[in-house]
């Protein structure tokens, strides 16, 4: 009987342990779950509707409401004794406080006097802090709601134009062999810089940062494409030049890629001369001449070659000739016009005749 006993309270000792571990298990389970879920939540915050599509990132209550939590942060009960309060934390550096207070006085009074500066005041701090896509967003939030009330609404775009420019110049993972650079990531942000301000003095510079972010990115297509609306909107512009350099400085990394590419070789020789007939004056007019000069040769030579094959390989003579002969009409300056004119002479000794000359004679 007494093991009968001890057998009896062992099993009922291992029920009870494996159902309190499952237990446990699954608390354990459910509280990891939740902090995932959480940390998902908290990751998509929202970001500016101009810039991509989500919805506003600060939630208007109404004129006046306060929060639950509000009744006991010290708020105050005015606008404009909120935006004193918040000149205080400011002056006295702190910054996270001051966000706080301005943040809360155009989100409870938007339609107050002092709403606009402070938004502005909002993103500037988060400029200070680095934070540059909130602070982007908040001075999108800005134009977006008091467009009309902003007393620098300049003032605004420029400071959402040097947030673009920090992104496209930060350096990621720095510590490791200097880091590296993502310009790609200030497109849309000096894209809606342009879209704040098409006729702002800076608008074209922000279009030349598409430009130039793309170029760095190695999308070069979509870097011509933004020099060359450039250049087409306002050819008198400071940077037209520029853009039309960088336009050519495109299709020659192009051309890089696709070495024997007609189209690419046409498509640069276009962009020169049009560049050499708009700017003549240009100190860039040296380098373009010896660019040319050299896809002058570089195609006189591919004619050549094309000869040389349709004499050596498919064994061709008349259409060989016909090649060689328009080496001649088409590059008459180009240095291989000795060797296609050699190989014209042994042709005509061989018998073989085009039916130009056929004709005449």
């Amino acid at each position: 009987m007494p093991m009968v006993r001890v057998h009896v309270w062992f099993v009922v000792v291992r029920v009870w342990a494996e159902w309190c571990l499952q237990k446990v298990i699954k608390e354990i389970c459910m509280r990891v779950c939740f902090v995932l879920l959480m940390g998902l939540l908290w990751g998509v915050s929202p970001v500016s509707a101009a810039l991509f599509g989500g919805s506003d990132a600060y939630l208007e209550k109404e004129e006046g409401e306060r929060s639950f939590g509000a009744l006991f942060s010290g708020a105050e009960h005015t606008s404009a004794a909120q935006w004193s309060a918040a000149q205080e934390k400011i002056e006295q550096q702190k910054y996270r406080s001051a966000e706080r207070i301005l943040q809360a006085l155009y989100e409870r009074w938007p339609n107050s006097l002092e709403a606009p500066e402070a938004v502005v005041a909002h993103a500037e701090i988060l400029k200070k802090r680095k934070k540059w896509n909130d602070a982007f967003t908040v001075y999108q939030y800005a134009i977006d709601n008091y467009a009309n009330r902003l007393n620098g609404y300049s003032d605004v775009l420029n400071g959402q134009f040097e947030l673009a420019v920090a992104v496209m110049e930060h350096r990621r993972m720095a510590f490791l062999f200097g880091g590296y650079q993502v310009p790609e990531m200030a497109i849309p942000y000096f894209e809606a810089v342009i879209l704040n301000g098409p006729q702002w003095e800076r608008a074209l510079e922000a279009m030349m940062m598409v430009g130039e972010c793309n170029q760095k990115s190695d999308a070069f297509e979509e870097a011509i494409l933004a020099y060359v609306e450039l250049t087409l909107r306002h050819p008198n512009h400071a940077l037209a030049e520029e853009a039309a350099w960088r336009r050519i400085e495109c299709l020659q990394a192009l051309r890089e890629e696709y070495p024997v590419s007609p189209s690419v070789l046409n498509r640069i020789l276009t962009a020169t001369t049009l560049y050499l007939s708009t700017y003549p004056d240009t100190e860039r007019r040296g380098s373009i001449i010896l660019l040319r000069n050299e896809l002058y040769e570089f195609q006189s030579e591919q004619v050549l070659d094309q000869g040389r094959f349709y004499e050596q390989v498919a064994k061709n003579p008349l259409a060989a000739l016909r090649t060689y002969e328009s080496l001649l009409e088409l590059y008459p300056k180009s240095q291989h016009t000795r060797a296609a004119q050699a190989r014209i002479d042994a042709l005509h000794k061989q018998g073989v005749r085009s039916e130009v000359e056929e004709a005449s004679e």
